[in-house]
């Protein structure tokens, strides 16, 4: 599935084709493949866009004056302290060169992040490399080496025979690992990269240490999406696209992941007999005729089983039928949640990801969590400062800039929680903790819609991020007060001059 779109629809991982930012000629093809395999009936493909490129803001400097006078009342709910602002620098996939790798099955194109143990991504139906949401690719590659790649004829990777199966995927995914000398590596799909990835596990157990599967089939029969999610999706009409990915309370989260997908260098979509062919090959998958899915009973490795239960795309029978499937898999529902709950879910899920694939952090002391969470403190309020001055800063606020200018703080917020969550805390801690990391997703949503925020949307953003600031001032308070930490005097936020 296309990220560029928040996306997924049925057959591959619609949760990539519908990222936010995706074009709408994926969301259209993507949602023509459906019907294929739903109905039998082949769509013509449009040359539209998915969704709107999300209107340059090219914000007067009004709204950025308002933007700023915001973000001093959000780093308030950071804790943030004086200092000089000093720009947090750290690898981002983003900024990863794509490499391209020869095994024996043909070319491949991949990028490369991060340090640790080896863990492969599998993009879904229509998707790119490029749909992968930034942020979530970033926190992975804190402790992973985390390999993203492009599937069968998409992007560098070259085409396979047709006519293309999940099983020839999978097949093609082992030989890249083979290739790059990764091992027993921990696979992780999202949709259709999920069916690949327990294709991989079946065909090539002794490359996979450990599954996580994503808003995935199986592939013993499959409840199909509705009709109602896939005319969404062919309407072509943002609200709606993003209605098939996110809860409608969840608005920023998918403009969020679109303007995360925006900050990859340009790359070419699938074409569209690309998508057709993927889309066939799901088709068999979902109807119980391919190969590796008739076999799902027989995966072996440990296995986690995920999604949100708003889930449009993929309804939460599919869930419930693979886990039931799966020896010992577990399985993780998250509520108010869609296809692209991975992204939506941001460090909560990522931490979880993390305690599957190595071991659940040792808890630490009371006093040494109030030391380490006055250390890490330190860094993040660089970041907000740093955020909150280059706002002030921008002289043409195009939807690049602001992206650039957002991440770096999204980034820091996004680890800080991370940290907080690894302490390991049990009890009111633990619950404080939970409750503030919560508060703060959000958050990390407002500061990555900002890119885009038309001048029309400014309003809307800011009596969000208004909003989910007073949530986060309540929540850190909570966590000090639990930490046995005095509270912080908030200061009142300086309007700034136009």
């Amino acid at each position: 599935m296309t990220t560029k779109q928040p996306a997924g629809t049925a057959a591959a991982p619609p949760a990539a084709t519908v990222t936010a930012g995706t074009p709408r000629r994926r969301l259209t093809i993507l949602a023509s493949v459906l019907l294929v395999v739903l109905a039998g009936v082949v769509l013509a493909v449009t040359g539209k866009r998915a969704i709107k490129q999300a209107p340059n803001p090219r914000a007067s400097r009004r709204g950025i004056a308002l933007v700023a006078v915001v973000m001093s009342v959000a780093l308030a709910a950071c804790g943030s302290s004086p200092g000089k602002p000093t720009a947090p620098t750290s690898a981002s996939v983003v900024l990863a060169q794509v490499q391209v790798a020869h095994p024996k099955l043909g070319a491949v194109g991949y990028r490369v992040v991060g340090s640790g143990p080896p863990l492969v991504l599998i993009m879904g139906y229509s998707g790119t490399m490029e749909d992968w949401d930034p942020r979530f690719v970033d926190a992975l590659a804190r402790h992973y080496r985390v390999v993203i790649y492009d599937n069968a004829g998409v992007g560098r990777t070259q085409p396979l025979p047709t006519p293309l199966t999940i099983d020839a995927m999978a097949d093609q995914t082992s030989a890249l690992i083979s290739t790059l000398g990764l091992g027993r590596a921990n696979v992780l799909g999202w949709s259709m990269g999920g069916m690949i990835a327990q294709a991989l596990a079946l065909r090539h157990s002794a490359q996979v240490r450990r599954l996580v599967l994503c808003a995935t089939f199986p592939g013993t029969g499959t409840v199909p999406p509705s009709l109602a999610a896939i005319r969404a999706i062919l309407s072509g009409v943002p609200q709606e696209v993003g209605a098939d990915l996110f809860p409608a309370d969840q608005s920023m989260a998918y403009e969020a992941l679109a303007a995360g997908i925006s900050s990859y260098p340009a790359a070419p979509p699938a074409a569209a007999a690309t998508i057709a062919a993927q889309g066939s090959a799901s088709e068999q998958w979902f109807a119980g005729t391919d190969p590796a899915g008739r076999q799902t009973a027989a995966i072996s490795v440990p296995t986690l089983i995920a999604d949100g239960t708003a889930d449009r795309l993929d309804p939460v029978a599919n869930d419930h039928a693979l886990a039931r499937l799966i020896p010992r898999a577990r399985l993780v529902l998250y509520p108010d949640a869609g296809h692209a709950f991975l992204f939506q879910e941001g460090a909560p899920f990522t931490f979880l990801i993390g305690t599957f694939l190595t071991a659940p952090p040792k808890p630490l002391s009371l006093s040494r969590m109030r030391t380490q969470f006055l250390a890490d403190q330190a860094p993040l309020s660089l970041a907000g400062k740093t955020w909150n001055s280059e706002l002030k800063a921008l002289n043409s606020d195009t939807k690049a800039q602001v992206a650039q200018t957002d991440q770096p703080f999204a980034t820091a917020l996004t680890k800080f929680d991370d940290q907080l969550l690894n302490f390991g805390a049990t009890g009111p801690v633990g619950a404080a903790i939970t409750t503030s990391v919560h508060a703060d997703e959000h958050l990390i949503d407002d500061v990555l819609a900002l890119a885009v925020q038309s001048s029309s949307t400014l309003g809307t953003w800011k009596t969000a991020i208004t909003k989910d600031t007073r949530t986060g001032q309540n929540a850190a308070a909570a966590l000090r007060k639990a930490l046995g930490l005095p509270p912080r005097a908030l200061s009142r936020p300086t309007p700034i001059p136009r």
